[in-house]
């Protein structure tokens, strides 16, 4: 049974990508995706449209055809794989075989998360945390392949997926001293035992290290000392390689050299400079901010090897340290991207919430959606209009609390995936070649993609097609909260026809990760005036 439901989540997700993507065309209750590849006559795929989304959250049927002929999983799959072959001109055909594998992949991944016994009640504040960290089983909307791991064993699985409840102690490293690099960019401990001469690594990590050959090289040479696990158990959050101690005021972002979705998960030192400077950023301009129920949770530095002495064995070892504020407190801050995830019984966690608040009233979700753009949406705009940030608030990386199903407090955290307007950034923050400095057209590009398209049109998806209230009312909601918030960018959200969206299943059959394909989609912001 389980497997009948990864497949589905799988073609819900290619065939929203291809919608999104390629372009499909709606009828009474069903859409056709036409085609580039086949026989050279016309050619299309067709499915039943159970929900129709404004911003492309559809739910289809059980069923997929082609030219009125239902294909089997499998060969829907592989039909995707041709036509985005098609599509990428200049793509090898074992780029086919590849992404049919990955599918396969997050599939039986996907079924074997599925198959895990129910968590029990959590009975505190870190563990309705931890839960929801762990609670995140069919993955990214509109990514084909949301579950994919490859290089880890089905044995190694069980061990260290939050999607199985995962928690283990970290190994340890001590370096020579001469051979380690860092830089403080926040107050807080960064170890439980503070040792400046120590790495937290990932047990798998650790494993795969002590196989590298200049490892093995440095271990002999006395500079580089395997430690094994020490202290208490950690767990392993939604991102899989992020960990967290929910009695320590850090949590640690480790490097695990494991294809995860689209990248091999280890730290570059470009992206520790970006995620430092980011954490910079943030240290000195918070003071100023006043937006009640919003907080950020920057990196506060980073550990590594020296890359002058090590090259990209550095990437394998660098741990970026970030700010846990929750440890010992009340606050149960829940990831969003769990909290808007169908269940088993196809109702999202969310959804719990906003009844929990009050009757499921097309009023009283309404009200619900402005309490939490209050704390959200409005101080990320003002934050972009005031001082040029623009941090990468998609679902994964933002966090809730609630009290008594209202919204009360909002976190965004990954420093990683900050951008910053180069013009607008206080002379002696940063150095002028910062890898967190764009143009401000990009930064608010990517800004407009993380905070509108891909997390609150996730929120306005869900809230519009479980509620009475549905999603034109809602986001007619958003657009008269944007008349309240001053600057050309929220006038902007209102007033322009399209929004940039990830092209995530043409970025991900063309190996792009990295530098990854947009697409423009109809605002509905806009869209809710017309």
């Amino acid at each position: 049974m389980n497997d009948v439901v990864a497949r589905a989540a799988a073609r819900q997700r290619l065939l929203n990508a291809l919608v999104r993507e390629v372009g499909g065309e709606f009828g009474a209750g069903s859409v056709r995706i036409p085609l580039r590849t086949g026989s050279g006559r016309p050619s299309s795929v067709c499915a039943e449209v159970r929900h129709r989304s404004e911003i492309g959250h559809h739910v289809y049927g059980a069923e997929v055809s082609r030219d009125g002929v239902v294909l089997e999983h499998e060969e829907f799959v592989a039909l995707v794989a041709d036509e985005l072959a098609g599509r990428c001109a200049t793509a090898p055909q074992e780029a086919v075989e590849r992404f049919r594998r990955q599918v396969a992949n997050s599939v039986a991944r996907t079924a074997r998360y599925l198959d895990r016994p129910a968590f029990a009640s959590a009975t505190g504040p870190a563990e309705i945390t931890r839960q929801a960290e762990q609670s995140l089983l069919l993955g990214h909307p509109f990514h084909p392949t949301p579950k994919s791991a490859e290089g880890i064993s089905d044995e190694d699985l069980e061990r260290y997926a939050p999607e199985l409840g995962a928690s283990f102690p970290l190994h340890h490293w001590a370096a020579a001293p001469e051979l380690l690099v860092e830089e403080r960019v926040g107050d807080g401990p960064w170890l439980p035992q503070e040792d400046l001469s120590v790495l937290p690594v990932h047990p798998w990590q650790d494993r795969y290290l002590r196989e590298q050959p200049r490892v093995q090289e440095l271990i002999e040479a006395g500079r580089l000392t395997p430690l094994g696990p020490v202290g208490a158990r950690v767990y392993a959050t939604s991102s899989v390689r992020t960990v967290c101690d929910p009695g320590f005021p850090t949590a640690w972002k480790l490097p695990l050299h494991v294809r995860i979705t689209n990248f091999v998960r280890n730290n570059p030192v470009e992206h520790l400079h970006r995620a430092a400077d980011a954490g910079r950023l943030v240290a000195a301009l918070e003071k100023h901010w006043d937006h009640e129920g919003f907080e950020v949770l920057p990196e506060t530095g980073y550990r590594t090897l020296d890359p002058a002495a090590v090259g990209d064995l550095a990437a394998d070892f660098a741990v970026l340290f970030r700010r846990n504020p929750f440890a010992g407190t009340d606050i149960a801050p829940r990831v969003l991207a769990a909290l808007l995830e169908d269940r088993v019984d196809g109702r999202p966690a969310l959804v719990d919430l906003v009844e929990q608040a009050g009757p499921l009233t097309a009023e009283h979700v309404a009200e619900w959606l402005r309490r939490y753009l209050r704390i959200s949406l409005g101080p990320l705009l003002a934050v972009f209009t005031d001082d040029g940030i623009g941090f990468e608030a998609h679902v994964q990386n933002s966090l809730l609390h609630t009290e008594e199903g209202w919204p009360s407090r909002f976190y965004v955290r990954d420093m990683e995936g900050t951008s910053a307007d180069r013009d607008r950034v206080p002379d002696g923050i940063l150095p002028p070649t910062s890898p967190v400095l764009y143009d401000d057209a990009e930064a608010w590009h990517r800004l407009r993609y993380h905070l509108v398209t891909n997390h609150l049109g996730h929120v306005v998806a869900v809230l519009g097609r479980c509620t009475p209230a549905g999603e034109r009312v809602l986001w007619q909601v958003v657009r008269e909260f944007l008349r309240g918030v001053p600057g050309r960018y929220a006038a902007e959200l209102r007033e322009a026809p399209t929004l940039p969206a990830k092209a995530n299943l043409l970025s991900r059959f063309a190996e792009r990760g990295e530098n990854p394909l947009y697409v423009d989609i109809p605002n509905p912001i806009h869209e809710v005036s017309r």
